[in-house]
Order: structure tokens, then C-alpha cells, then sequence
């Protein structure tokens, strides 16, 4: 996060340069990855840039998908969220709201993209080890970035690990602007003594996709390991999702 204010009241490879890493799968990023399947445009790939191709690859896969339920207006309305919206990962991420605000009492495309978007998310949510290993855990790293690279604003969430590196609790604790988050520290650590977590690992996302902290981020990050040190609680890592790149403090040797 740019500028994140604090309240004190209370199989696939990676890439790796100066703590920043780059995944080169780009499921995470892009959700329209997982209809790949249903798309053949190999006979354009030598006339078209690589943006042209990832344009028609989610304009034609969003298309299929919608005219599952409205067949007769699955092109119109798919370039209507795609022209509002970008992409695919940023539709599954809005709200019904949203949703509605560009394709109007539609509701059975938005209940079937609100259902996508809890499906992919439910598979990635499975695919997490039982133990997590490291904090920078490959699966980890699929499942945050599937629910958080798509994401207009900048949102914090916390990773609440018991003594043997089981996930207890994933939850969110502030979203804000695309450039800055009011997070208190003190509801952090509330939630992590109610349920009695050994560690935590903090994770934000960049919506301008730069994965260099902040020193907003770092000046947090600190404050919040102080605090847990006091409470003899664990603060694994800080990760920055920033669209289908991340980053980690601990291999930034921030912590």
C-alpha cells in the first residue's frame, strides 16, 4: 500500500529479484485462466499483441459462460462488463452492486458470476496445505493472489496460524482506496488472542501493481511486530499481492 495510516489507540516456476517475485502462471491475475480450455485462438496468435489476444480470449470465454443462462445476449453483456471492468479477475471480484449497475436485473448472469467467483475460490481455498511450510508457500501464494490481485482497492487481510503452522482464521481487516488503508493494529491482535494464534502473516494488495513497500508499509509492519513480540505472537511474514506478482518482506529481509 502507498500510504497505509495506522490507529494506536488501543509444478509452476517462480522468479525471484531482491525479495519480489513474479509467478509465471497467470491463473491468479486473470481468472478467465481457468476457461482456457474452452478457447482456441491459435490461429490469430501470429496477427494479434499479447494484449489483443488476452482481450478475445476473456471476451470469448466470458461470452460462453453467460450464455449458459442468457444465450441471446451472452456477447452484449459480456462487453459491457469487460468495457466497465477490464477483466475477468475484476468482475468475479465486484459486488452484486456493481454487478447490477452495468447489466441491470440481469440476475441470472450475476448469480452465476458470484457463484464462479465462490467456486474458484473455494478449489484454491482447498488446495492449501494443512501445514503451511513457509509463509511464501506456493498454494498460499494461488490462493491470495486468486482473491486479491483482481481488486480495485487496496485491502488487508490476516492469516491467523496456530503452533503447528495450521491456518486457523483468514480475515479481512480494512479496504480503502486504490492507494491507502486504515487498518487499527489492536483489532489484528484482538482477533489473534481470541483464537489463541501462535503467528500471523499480514497481506495487502497494490491495485498500480508496484510490489515495493511502502514506508507506510514497513513503518506498519514494524509497529505490528513489536506488538506481537509482547504477546509472544509470531509475525511470519508481510505479503504485497500486486496483480500476478507478489512480494515478502521476510525475503526483503524487512523482518
Amino acid at each position: 500500500m502507498r500510504s497505509l495510516a495506522t490507529n494506536n489507540r488501543t509444478g509452476r516456476a517462480f522468479s525471484e529479484i531482491d525479495g519480489c517475485v513474479h509467478t509465471s502462471a497467470g491463473i491468479f491475475y486473470n481468472a478467465s485462466r481457468f476457461f482456457l480450455s474452452l478457447v482456441d485462438n491459435s490461429g490469430d496468435r501470429n496477427l494479434l499483441s499479447s494484449a489483443q489476444i488476452d482481450d478475445q480470449r476473456d471476451r470469448s470465454v466470458l461470452a460462453q459462460l453467460i450464455a449458459s443462462v442468457v444465450p441471446e445476449k451472452a456477447i452484449a453483456l459480456s462487453d459491457a462488463l469487460l468495457t466497465e471492468f477490464g477483466s475477468i479477475g475484476r468482475i468475479l471480484s465486484e459486488s452484486e452492486e456493481a454487478l447490477r449497475r452495468i447489466i441491470g436485473s440481469h440476475d441470472a448472469v450475476i448469480n452465476l458470476l458470484m457463484a464462479t467467483e465462490r467456486l474458484l475460490m473455494a478449489q484454491l481455498h482447498n488446495d492449501l496445505p494443512k501445514k503451511l511450510v513457509s509463509a511464501t508457500d506456493e498454494k498460499l501464494i494461488r490462493y491470495l493472489q486468486g482473491s486479491m490481485a483482481s481488486l480495485a482497492t487496496e485491502t488487508m487481510r490476516v492469516l491467523f496460524l496456530d503452533n503447528a503452522n495450521h491456518l486457523l482464521d483468514d480475515q479481512q481487516f480494512g479496504s480503502g482506496s486504490p492507494r491507502r488503508i486504515i487498518v487499527q493494529p489492536r483489532c489484528i491482535l484482538k482477533r489473534a488472542l481470541e483464537l489463541n494464534a501462535s503467528g500471523i502473516i499480514l497481506v495487502h494488495n497494490h491495485p498500480a501493481g508496484n510490489t515495493q513497500p511502502s514506508q507506510s508499509d514497513i513503518k506498519f509492519t514494524i509497529l505490528i511486530k513489536t506488538l506481537c513480540r509482547e504477546l509472544e505472537i509470531i509475525l511470519h511474514d508481510h505479503i504485497i499481492i500486486a496483480g500476478n506478482k507478489w512480494s515478502s518482506f521476510r525475503k526483503m529481509k524487512i523482518l
